[in-house]
């Protein structure tokens, strides 16, 4: 039973250290600039859009709540905390995806019609 408890103590360190590099490596790689990074959009309760939406209606629409303001939020302190670059930021039509780009960006953002920016 004792080697059992010790050998998980090494496994746990071990695991703790690799995710702790990892994020550095992650980091230090965004530092690097000319990345391209995909953020969906924060936290919005529930999947799809409602029935009869209006995509120029936020009040029709799907929208992220407190908790998903709180990780938009998260996600902006992310990118000024380790000083990643940023040279642009675009956001889709839905207005759960530009809440959290200006949230998350302060309002530097520009909105692209989903189908015109994927062509």
């Amino acid at each position: 039973m004792k080697v059992l408890k010790i050998l998980i103590i090494i496994f746990i360190s071990l695991n703790v250290s690799i995710k702790v590099n990892s994020k550095e490596q992650l980091v230090n790689s965004l530092k690097e600039g000319g990345k391209l990074i995909f953020i969906r959009h924060a936290y919005a309760q529930g999947t799809g859009g409602p029935d009869n939406f209006d995509i120029k209606d936020c009040s029709t629409q799907r929208n992220i709540n407190k908790k998903g303001k709180i990780q938009a939020t998260k996600i902006g302190l992310f990118f000024t905390k380790h000083k990643i670059p940023i040279s642009k930021v675009i956001s889709s039509e839905w207005c759960r995806c530009k809440d959290t780009a200006s949230i998350a960006f302060l309002d530097d953002y520009d909105v692209k019609k989903f189908f015109k920016f994927i062509l």
